[in-house]
C-alpha cells in the first residue's frame, strides 16, 4: 500500500498576528473589568483603562469618561481619579480609583456606577469594551 505524505509551512496559513499574538489594529482604549461588585466595607474600588496598541506608548494620553447610574457622586462614592484620566508615557494602563462612602447604603442594598469611555488622545474607544459597571453593595 503506497503512502503519500504532504507537508506545508504553517507560517503560510497564519499571519504574524495569529502566530505571535501581536496586535496590528488601530490604537484603542478599553475598560477592564467590565463589571465588578464592590462592598462598601472595602472602602475602595478601581476600574482600569487600558491602551491597546501595536506600538510602545511614547506620550501621555488623556482618556475622557463619564459616569451615570443609580450610584450618586458624593453620596455613594467619590472619584479619586477624575476625567480625563492620563495614561502616562511608557505605560499601558491607568486606574480610575473610586472611594466608597461608608454608611451610604443599608445591608442588602446596592446601587450601580456606570462608566462610559468617551474619547482618547490618538486612540479610538473600543466599541465592545467602552462601558464598565461597578455594583456598590451595602
Amino acid at each position: 500500500m503506497p503512502l503519500l505524505l504532504l507537508g506545508c509551512d504553517m507560517n503560510d496559513l497564519f499571519d504574524e498576528g495569529d502566530t505571535r499574538k501581536t496586535y496590528d489594529g488601530p490604537d484603542q482604549v478599553a475598560f477592564f473589568p467590565l463589571q465588578q461588585e464592590a462592598n462598601l466595607a472595602s472602602g475602595a474600588a478601581s476600574v482600569e483603562i487600558q491602551l491597546i496598541s501595536s506600538q510602545a506608548n511614547t506620550s501621555n494620553r488623556s482618556v475622557s469618561f463619564s459616569t451615570a447610574g443609580t450610584a450618586q457622586a458624593g453620596v455613594h462614592y467619590n472619584l479619586i481619579t477624575s476625567s480625563p484620566a492620563t495614561i502616562s508615557s511608557g505605560a499601558l494602563t491607568v486606574d480610575v480609583e473610586i472611594q466608597l462612602i461608608e454608611g451610604s447604603l443599608e445591608a442588602g442594598q446596592s446601587v450601580v456606577l456606570e462608566m462610559t469611555l468617551e474619547s482618547g488622545d490618538g486612540a479610538e474607544v473600543a466599541p465592545n469594551l467602552s462601558n464598565a459597571r461597578v455594583i456598590i453593595a451595602g
